[in-house]
């Protein structure tokens, strides 16, 4: 999946990365004008001795747009653009803002390319878990950033929508709302992640209004999505168990008690919405799962 990357890179630059002998671990991958190109992979931080200037930054862009920045400019306006492969380069430079709402961001300075890596069954010990007979129990992964929630929620909504034989457990439809684009990478109307061959992929959409339409039009078992936080998110989720779905959702955070300090996700928290909650742990190895709370076991409220 690294050459999706290696393709929007001007060649003198991906040829020193190739030359790292690290491609198939690469995390990572900071570009930053007038400084140098830092590669970050699984165990290991490489410098590149090659000073970044803002033609590079822009052939880049030039690269990943084929050639009309036109194209992007509304994945700029949000500081990132998602490419084949479900790889994200982040966007950093100054905002333009017209009638309070972001207009360009202009003279682009920085660039951080996040690799997308497909891990096959990094969810198996958590299914058993969150898999109660033939349904998928309402479940929250919390996880900083970086530290493989999309991935673990990839590799959960593949395995539900295929079925998991060795749990007896049938496959189901899944609706997944992929806002920005990170879980299925959609390419021409087709996912380039396999995200199972029940699953519906609503990409680009807000969550909140994705959820409301995959509800009225997908008839879904489950849906999912990454990222929740937002008031019109809660009340998404709770139209959604309202109508019988299950539901698995992540948000950002490395504890109950930091995703607590949001009154919004308390009171779904407090209303019992989800019956398992995944904490992902802050180290240096991505996926690792910390703890996982029932929340019946909590009492209650949390």
């Amino acid at each position: 999946m690294i050459e999706e990357v290696l393709r929007v890179l001007p060649s003198y630059i991906s040829n020193e990365i190739v030359k790292l002998n690290c491609a198939n671990n690469i995390t990572e991958i900071r570009i930053r004008t007038k400084s140098k190109i830092i590669v970050r992979c699984s165990k290991n931080e490489y410098i590149i001795d090659f000073i970044t200037t803002p033609k590079i930054i822009l052939d880049i862009l030039l690269n990943v747009s084929k050639n009309s920045i036109y194209a992007i400019q509304n994945d700029i306006n949000n500081g990132f653009v998602v490419i084949r492969g479900g790889h994200r380069i982040g966007i950093c430079g100054e905002v333009v803002y017209v009638d309070s709402k972001i207009k360009n961001i202009k003279n682009i300075c920085g660039l951080n390319i996040r690799i997308a890596r497909q891990v096959f069954g990094c969810a198996d010990l958590v299914l058993p878990k969150i898999i109660k007979g033939n349904t998928m129990l309402n479940t929250l992964i919390v996880s900083p950033p970086g530290c493989g929630k999309t991935t673990l929620l990839r590799d959960i909504v593949r395995q539900v929508s295929n079925g998991i034989p060795s749990l007896n457990f049938s496959g189901k439809n899944v609706s997944l709302v992929d806002e920005r684009g990170e879980i299925a990478s959609i390419y021409e109307g087709v996912p380039s992640l396999d995200v199972g061959v029940r699953t519906d992929v609503m990409s680009n959409a807000i969550k909140s209004s994705g959820m409301k339409m995959m509800i009225r039009s997908m008839s879904p078992d489950i849906i999912a999505t990454d990222e929740i936080g937002k008031k019109e998110d809660i009340q998404a989720i709770k139209e959604a168990v309202l109508s019988g779905v299950s539901v698995i959702f992540t948000i950002h955070g490395d504890s109950l008690n930091s995703i607590n300090k949001n009154d919004d996700i308390k009171e779904l928290l407090n209303l019992n919405i989800f019956s398992k909650i995944i904490i992902l742990s802050n180290g240096k190895i991505p996926g690792i799962v910390e703890k996982i709370y029932d929340t019946e076991s909590l009492g209650g409220a949390i």
